[in-house]
């Protein structure tokens, strides 16, 4: 990981578990991740709570050694990307976002519901708007986005029997 962070100057006074609000609901604990980080423990790659923060930078705002967590566990995505750690609904995320044009599909109900309201049944998206040029700033995202590795496998021992 770059050091675009000052990870190195925590001092795991847990402010930034305390501010985050995804943790207040779901196992996310910030702090924990941070120092996993600074101890070199990779199992911090594969563990599903990097997906949990939300990047709502409240730990970022109040952490008194402007560590920067969020900007941590953006790289630490990023990274398990790369290694084909990706949370299973980041991955359908990605895949509206591909087939669809919006990171939550429009299903039958909320297009009735839009033509109720007299909006179009379907709401824009970027594919809409396209405009010259575009062609090719769709394929760079494209190949940066929608071409995640396939998910890691584990490798389950055989019980001796």
């Amino acid at each position: 990981m770059e050091r675009k962070s000052n990870i190195w100057q925590c001092i795991q006074c847990g402010t930034c578990t305390a501010s985050c609000e995804s943790g207040r609901w779901t196992a996310l604990k910030t702090r924990l991740i941070i120092r996993k980080v600074v101890l070199g423990d990779l199992s911090v790659l594969k563990d599903p709570d990097i997906w949990l923060c939300t990047t709502c930078y409240q730990c970022y705002e109040r952490c008194p050694r402007d560590v920067r967590p969020t900007d941590v566990i953006m790289e630490l995505r990023n990274y398990a990307t790369k290694l084909g750690n990706i949370s299973p609904n980041h991955r359908a995320v990605v895949g509206y976002l591909k087939n669809f044009g919006h990171a939550v599909p429009i299903n039958d109900e909320i297009k009735k519901r839009r033509v109720e309201l007299g909006l179009e049944e379907l709401p824009p998206t970027a594919f809409k708007f396209k405009q010259e040029g575009d062609d090719k700033d769709l394929k760079n995202i494209e190949e940066h986005m929608f071409d995640l590795p396939p998910v890691k496998e584990e490798k389950k021992e055989e019980e001796d029997a």
